[in-house]
């Protein structure tokens, strides 16, 4: 989350003061199984694109929020740093870290001029957070320049079914938090990404929805007969369109310096 002028006031407002502190430090806990397996999906996605063993690496995460995927990291062991410029959201982060018993450090920082020296971490991540941003092309620049090794987003896609869905009413082009929703295209980053020299890029897309807080009849899916069901519904509906999918997993690599 970042911005500037009024927007960057309203953002910091909103994640502030809006959220409903004990769902955001527990999420995804006491969510449900549809629930918990969907964001465990997005970040598995991550890893596999990634393609690297995190344990001891140094890893920055920008817009970490309430620390769900710094959580994911941590338990990786991943020596993890992770920024927001929310303080109630870094001081929700901490309480997760407190009461889940993981180590992480958090810090306030503006994703777009990020108070790091060049290559300071081998691994630098973000997930959910650049659509929020005024430019988030100068959060990727960052990432890039205090990234040794390599850059992980996990974001939405530009895809023809989200621009459906918008027309739909089913998904939105600007935000509760009152930002437009940056929707990025796998190509457009690994050109970018090129050119703040990391030459390989690999991704996945996959075509997932839920809303931040879970829908009341995704607890109906809860007993395993319907869970498994769901599981393979969904496996197969990706493997047949996951291509075209909604959700991005996005990485930029190249040898460390």
């Amino acid at each position: 989350m970042s911005g500037h002028g009024a927007h960057y006031a309203h953002q910091q407002h909103y994640y502030d003061e809006a959220r409903d502190p004990e769902f955001e430090i527990r999420r995804p806990r006491e969510c449900g199984r549809v629930y918990e397996f969907l964001i465990g999906e997005k970040f598995r996605a991550g890893m596999d694109v990634l393609g690297l063993d995190i344990r001891r690496r140094t890893v920055l995460e920008l817009c970490c929020g309430s620390g769900l995927m710094t959580e994911v990291l941590a338990r990786r062991g991943a020596r993890v740093t992770g920024t927001d410029v929310s303080t109630q959201a870094l001081e929700r982060a901490r309480e997760r870290a407190r009461r889940y018993g993981f180590a992480a450090r958090f810090q306030a920082a503006d994703a777009e001029a990020l108070p790091f020296r060049d290559g300071a971490f081998d691994i630098v991540t973000v997930h959910d957070g650049l659509h929020h941003l005024d430019a988030p092309e100068q959060a990727i620049r960052e990432m890039a320049r205090v990234a040794r090794h390599a850059v992980l987003i996990l974001e939405p896609a530009r895809a023809a079914l989200t621009r459906l869905a918008v027309r739909l009413g089913l998904a939105e082009e600007v935000e509760e938090a009152g930002n437009h929703v940056h929707r990025l295209a796998a190509a457009e980053l690994a050109g970018w990404l090129r050119a703040a020299g990391f030459p390989r890029a690999t991704w996945q897309r996959t075509l997932m929805y839920y809303p931040h807080e879970p829908w009341r009849w995704m607890r109906w899916l809860d007993p395993l007969p319907a869970f498994g069901l769901f599981v393979a519904g969904f496996r197969g509906v990706n493997f047949l369109a996951g291509r075209w999918g909604n959700k991005l997993a996005f990485a930029a690599t190249r040898e460390a310096r």
